[in-house]
């Protein structure tokens, strides 16, 4: 007669990064920061998940247009609209009520190589 392994009802969950974010592949692109922003915790290299489908929401960190150039930039809606920009003395440049928000998309996610491995390397064993 065999006993039962008592952990045979146990089984751990393996974490996976699917399961914890939403991108959508419909309206989600990835890039690489250029730049480092490190009041918003975004380094050069750091992988954006940038979602257009997503509203902006005062506050957010946005991807806008801004003389047909994509810039990274603080959305403020209140008390009224501008864009600060996420280095520097965070210089705003307002935005005249009438015209439509330059927003190509919001940055839903990032994510930094905090070890300098590059986000292909296998782990070690």
């Amino acid at each position: 007669m065999a006993f039962q392994n008592p952990a045979q009802n146990y089984s751990e969950h393996r974490l996976n990064l699917g399961d914890l974010v939403y991108l959508s592949p419909h309206s989600t692109y990835l890039f690489r920061s250029a730049s480092d922003y490190p009041d918003v915790g975004i380094v050069k290299g750091s992988l954006l998940a940038i979602d257009r489908g997503l509203t902006p929401q005062h506050g957010h960190i946005i991807i806008a247009v801004d003389n047909d150039e994509l810039v990274m930039r603080r959305l403020l809606l209140k008390p009224s609209p501008a864009l600060q920009e996420l280095n520097g003395d965070g210089t705003l440049t307002p935005l005249a009520a009438d015209q439509g928000l330059p927003v190509w998309g919001v940055v839903a996610y990032a994510v930094t190589d905090l070890a300098g491995l590059g986000f292909n390397h296998a782990p070690q064993e």
